[in-house]
């Protein structure tokens, strides 16, 4: 009886768990959500750089178009250089007597730095006059005599040797290194004369006053345009004969010596001119020329560099010897580069080199150039557009702006 007790119990349990795993009524299958953003095309790099405008909008910002060009040009290289004065040019004024030191008519003594006029009366000698004295001054006239006569025969020379250099120029047997130095020796030669002759004047003044006994300051003058660069004495100072009084530069022109790594020295176009502008090459500098000039021979052998030289006209003193200047020389032989307008080329924050190019009606896209460098109004590429390429002159910093947020 037990046994079947416990049958029956089990067979409960078994019905009752069969009733509960019995399926409920089928659901529909479940619907899918809609995705929160979709993409209908991954834009690309050059996308991101391209702008669309309205005609009204092209309108109001003033673009206008080029064409990249592409055509030979000289190849330069830029090296930095120095600014000094050109042999000859300065001048150091010394007493032709002893004497004490007088303030000149102007009343003041020009100072380092100031500009002289030729001819303009610097400082005053008073003479001392002794017996000795009087013997050493007569002594000194015989010098400065023979010195005139000594300069005269070197400026004939100087001045045969300069037409023979211009002759052989002109009938192209003779090269411009030797006319060149023909010429400055001839310079050199002149400025020495005039200098025996204005202190053989001095002395036979001074003699005549002291013969006279009405001995008057002698006026030192400034033999040639320029700079006070020193003042080597005071007023109320007395000086023997030969002493250093004071120094004179010309300014104008000005020589711009520039080391060249001995390798590059055979790229360069040593007879071509070069331009000189400043070191950051600004684009509100418009270099200059300079004239390659014949020196001496000299170089640096620790830095393996030779110099070069080169004449700069200097009307407006903006030159000054010791600056640093920045020198674009030539090189032999031209290559063919693309050019475009200075205006054109825009730079980012991280000195990126840009110009946007017109990509169709109202499009322009912003393309990455490299400048190789800037000649007057025109930046020359290394890298850029190709040739016939429209690129925007005018407006291209208003569609920079655009682009970037900055513009209204």
């Amino acid at each position: 009886m037990m046994r079947l007790r416990s049958l029956g119990g089990l067979l409960g349990l078994t019905l009752l768990g069969l009733s509960g795993c019995q399926e409920g009524p089928k659901a529909g299958p479940a619907k899918k959500a809609d995705p929160p953003a979709k993409v209908e095309k991954v834009p690309g790099e050059a996308d991101l750089t391209t702008i669309h405008v309205t005609a009204e909008a092209e309108g109001r910002l003033g673009v206008a178009t080029a064409k990249v060009e592409r055509r030979k040009v000289g190849r330069t290289r830029t090296y930095g250089g120095e600014v000094m004065v050109p042999p000859g040019r300065s001048v150091t004024v010394s007493a032709p007597l002893s004497g004490t030191v007088m303030v000149p008519d102007g009343g003041r003594v020009p100072q380092p730095g100031d500009e002289v006029r030729k001819g303009q009366e610097v400082l005053r000698l008073l003479p001392l006059i002794s017996p000795e004295a009087r013997t050493q001054l007569s002594i000194t006239m015989v010098e400065t005599e023979g010195q005139v006569d000594q300069a005269e025969t070197a400026l004939a020379q100087s001045r045969n040797l300069l037409e023979r250099q211009e002759e052989l120029f002109r009938q192209k047997i003779g090269g411009s290194g030797a006319l060149k130095d023909a010429r400055a020796n001839y310079q050199i030669a002149e400025a020495t004369l005039n200098a025996a002759k204005k202190r053989s004047e001095a002395l036979k003044k001074t003699l005549s006053g002291i013969d006279a006994g009405n001995l008057e300051p002698l006026a030192l003058h400034a033999d040639s345009e320029g700079l006070v660069k020193t003042v080597h004495v005071q007023p109320g100072q007395s000086v023997a004969v030969g002493a250093m009084l004071f120094d004179v530069e010309s300014l104008d022109p000005v020589w711009v010596r520039v080391p060249v790594y001995v390798g590059d020295r055979r790229l360069i176009d040593l007879a071509a001119d070069a331009l000189v502008g400043e070191l950051d090459d600004r684009s509100d500098h418009v270099p200059q020329s300079a004239k390659a000039v014949v020196a001496p021979p000299s170089g640096d052998p620790i830095a393996a560099t030779v110099h070069l030289y080169y004449e700069a006209p200097n009307p407006a003193g903006t030159l000054w010897p010791g600056q640093r200047v920045g020198v674009r020389l030539p090189l032999a032989g031209e290559t063919e580069r693309l050019i475009v307008p200075r205006s054109a080329v825009l730079h980012d924050i991280h000195g990126g080199t840009w110009v946007y190019q017109k990509a169709a009606d109202l499009t322009y896209q912003r393309v990455r150039v490299r400048i190789d460098h800037l000649a007057g109004n025109e930046a020359v590429l290394r890298d850029g557009p190709p040739a016939e390429t429209l690129v925007v002159t005018d407006g291209a910093a208003e569609l920079f702006g655009t682009e970037f947020g900055g513009a209204k």
